[in-house]
């Protein structure tokens, strides 16, 4: 399993999922609600390198089930390596799908609920069980490919380039 640590502050963790922006925290929750022998590859964001408590981390890399990889780690690495990514909402959610790995999305953050990798889970309490079920959903099928296809054209369709940006005019 796998929990990319995102940036903060950022809206889509602050905003769209306030229940989950203690990062460590929910991490160490998850972690202590992992089923059988699962474990858990925690990396910090690497433009947050120096500036998160070098005790939170500590704190972190100590809790059982927890594995905290180096933040130079490429993501496509952890994410080769992942049974299932957990996280508020990141990038890695979006790239987890292109390598058809199931995720979970804790909080509210409505675009990366619209991948076909994502469950959308916001109780800690279950996440055993909402682990198991995102374990078993079959993610190599046409259905699947047919949403991520429709994902990818919408961003396409409706969304904005960058160079395209006022604000970088």
């Amino acid at each position: 399993m796998y929990f990319p640590l995102q940036f903060q502050p950022e809206a889509s963790i602050d905003l769209a999922s306030p229940r989950f922006n203690n990062q460590i925290e929910t991490a160490r929750q998850i972690a202590m609600s992992l089923p059988g022998d699962y474990t858990l590859m925690v990396k910090d964001h690497p433009a947050m390198y120096g500036y998160r408590s070098p005790e939170d981390l500590e704190m972190l890399a100590r809790t059982p089930n927890v594995k905290l990889i180096d933040y130079r780690i490429p993501s496509e690495t952890a994410l080769k390596k992942a049974s299932l990514v957990v996280g508020p909402a990141s990038t890695t959610l979006a790239e987890a799908a292109f390598l058809r790995t199931p995720a979970i999305q804790l909080g509210d953050l409505g675009i990366t609920r619209a991948l076909p990798n994502i469950a959308h889970h916001n109780d800690v309490s279950t996440m055993s069980a909402a682990i198991k079920a995102a374990l078993a959903v079959d993610l190599h099928t046409q259905e699947y490919e047919r949403r991520l296809e429709n994902f990818v054209a919408a961003a396409f369709d409706v969304g904005v380039l960058v160079a395209d940006h006022p604000a970088l005019r």
